[in-house]
């Protein structure tokens, strides 16, 4: 078997320091077999939320997901089949910085190309991040249709996690979801038109793949597709506990549009991670949570045996369908569930900043010397790159299509991976020296907004309503740097100031600051953190707010960094980091050439395998569709 190399000293080191955990290590194999399935009322057990009738896309049969499970040191082996007739597909592994392993982030025409119909692929790797994730499609909107799933990786050997799990008696998943009746193609479609037709507010929330389309317990069902047997008893999913015993509740947002605030009647909450990253307990009575964030949370029994709702509440959109799940104490006698008048927890109101403030003020990392780029806190400020990035709604002059832009720049995707085009770049006969290689094809992204104004005011009074360039946009990093970005916030067109959740793909990061208006570079570092500020990979941009974040590019690659709500994303609200391609091993089959499937040899590390005949050439209009977003 050919073992893919490092791909940065970097990558070495990390390798190094779980070496004692490698004699010990075993190798974790699952297989994700991705099928088309539509509820209907013969077989209304598909349903979630009691509607029936709407597609879905769904892993072995499992809504959410199966849980992937491994430790760190594993070797991970993860082989998917695509059994959809005509969608293609990426297999992205959240939180999972996949150091050493550029190829395997499983993010659709930036590290590899999609999976064709009637395809199988095999994902293999390291796993070196302990902590809360989860795994999900980064292909368009095929996450939002059921294609995604929790992941949990634990790390035995270190003392700060062997602390925690003597806390408490049992681990739970709380996986949230929205869950909109038209599927992610169609909406997708709607976002692609001119004029925009926005996707709307979900029509059901999720807790663990259950909820309730409310109109289904109403008097009358008249024209709509409901199943015979709707009931909050048949739909609403239940976590049971025991009277006196602890409980580590990991709460992942596989949510597409909104945050919520999740809280539980009668008991307290007591953060103490946050992806990955061990952190000192501060207990909380609700929980603000954006998309495809992670917390777990310690949660007691200590109230009297019986019931409790544990609910959902939308934050930073106005309306949105409230979530659900029954906390059920053992011995309790089974009850009728009813959601009229029920003893439900109090949440704040959507647009009130406060408690999100609160929480993200008071998350410490415990032990941040454990880390190995923990010295980006101390780096000389001379050293630092600071990056400004300024997020503004836009349309495109060619296409009159409405779009977000990163500094004026609307990011799309191409056929052809980015870190193919940036390993062929300089690598090519009298290339430049990285980082001044050019990259065909591709748009470099100003490191300053080309217009700063007060970012509290209409974009249009100051940079105007169209964008500024677009195309598969990047800015270049080396090896080694010490990176902060701060991320400013502006409002839409419309004049409405959005929430934002933002992702980076090959890192973690350190929540340096935040605050409200406009950023001031010569003031706002003073307040930074640099002390303890939480580590993680995913951040919210509040409305008319700005977060700071810092990382060391210690990971060669290419890494994409967006929105994580599929629709901006898709919009164009992103751009990509490329790291020292010239320090990358030449990039396997799947990179070179999206009609051929095949990510290596065979037998190799990330080998694709063909279980079907070889589709040699899907249509281009189906990767077309496809490869518009993320």
């Amino acid at each position: 078997m050919m073992i893919l190399k490092r791909a940065s000293t970097a990558a070495l080191g990390l390798a190094a320091s779980i070496s004692s955990l490698a004699a010990e290590s075993k190798t974790v194999e699952y297989t994700f077999t991705l099928r088309p399935r539509r509820s209907s009322a013969k077989d209304p057990s598909l349903s979630p939320d009691c509607y029936l009738d709407r597609l879905m896309m769904l892993v072995n049969d499992e809504f959410p997901g199966p849980t992937f499970k491994a430790d760190v040191g594993d070797v991970a082996r993860v082989t998917v089949v695509n059994e959809s007739p005509t969608d293609t597909l990426a297999l992205h592994f959240h939180g999972l910085t996949m150091r050493g392993f550029p190829y395997m982030d499983g993010t659709a025409s930036l590290s590899q190309c999609s999976l064709g119909p009637r395809q199988t692929q095999v994902y293999e790797f390291d796993v070196l991040d302990a902590g809360t994730h989860y795994w999900h499609g980064h292909v368009s909107m095929e996450r939002t249709d059921g294609f995604q799933g929790p992941l949990i990786v634990s790390n035995p050997d270190n003392e700060d996690e062997k602390e925690l799990e003597a806390q408490y008696d049992g681990d739970v998943t709380v996986f949230l979801q929205d869950w909109y009746h038209l599927d992610g193609s169609m909406r997708r479609t709607g976002l692609d038109s001119n004029p925009l037709i926005w996707i709307g507010n979900a029509q059901s929330f999720l807790i663990n793949g259950g909820g309730i389309f409310s109109p289904c317990l109403g008097d009358s069902t008249d024209g709509l597709s409901c199943a015979s047997d709707c009931s909050a008893d048949n739909y609403i999913k239940t976590i049971d506990v025991e009277e006196g015993k602890t409980y580590r509740l990991r709460i992942i947002s596989g949510v597409e549009l909104i945050g919520v605030s999740f809280a539980i009647k009668g008991h307290k909450m007591t953060v103490v991670e946050v992806e990955g990253t061990i952190v000192e307990p501060y207990e909380i009575e609700s929980l603000d949570i954006m998309p495809a964030q992670r917390y777990s949370v310690l949660i007691t029994a200590d109230q009297e045996p019986g019931n409790y709702w544990a609910t959902t509440s939308v934050r930073y959109r106005s309306t949105a369908p409230t979530g659900y799940i029954n906390i059920k104490y053992a011995g309790t006698p089974q009850s009728n569930l009813t959601l009229d008048g029920g003893d439900f927890p109090t949440h704040p109101i959507w647009n009130d900043t406060e408690p999100t403030v609160e929480l993200e003020s008071n998350l410490f990392t415990k032990n941040p010397s454990s880390y190995n780029d923990a010295d980006v806190l101390t780096a000389d400020p001379s050293t630092i790159r600071r990056i400004v990035a300024v997020g503004t709604q836009a349309k495109d002059s060619e296409t009159g299509l409405l779009r977000w832009a990163m500094n004026n720049v609307t990011m799309t995707l191409s056929d052809k991976p980015l870190i193919l085009s940036a390993y062929e770049a300089v690598h090519a006969e009298g290339a430049s020296a990285w980082p001044d290689t050019e990259v065909p094809g591709t748009v470099l992204v100003p490191e300053q907004p080309p217009t700063p104004w007060d970012y509290t005011k209409p974009v249009q009074d100051s940079v105007g309503e169209y964008n500024g360039n677009r195309g598969p946009s990047y800015i270049p990093l080396t090896e080694g740097e010490v990176v902060e970005v701060v991320m400013q916030n502006a409002r839409a067109l419309n004049g409405v100031p959005e929430m934002h959740s933002w992702h980076l793909h090959g890192h973690s990061f350190y929540v340096v600051g935040f605050g409200f208006g406009t950023f001031d570079e010569a003031t706002d570092p003073a307040y930074y953190n640099l002390e303890n500020p939480v580590r993680r990979d995913t951040v919210a941009l509040l409305p008319l707010g700005w977060t700071a974040i810092r990382f060391k590019a210690d990971n060669p690659g290419a890494w994409a960094f967006h929105c994580t709500q599929p629709s901006h994303a898709i919009m164009g609200m992103g751009f990509n980091f490329i790291t020292s391609p010239d320090k990358l091993e030449s990039p396997p089959a799947a990179a070179r050439s999206c009609l051929e499937n095949s990510l290596s040899e065979p037998g190799a590390k990330g080998a694709t395998e063909r279980s079907y005949p070889k589709v040699s050439a899907f249509s281009a209009a189906v990767r077309g569709r496809r490869f518009q977003g993320l």
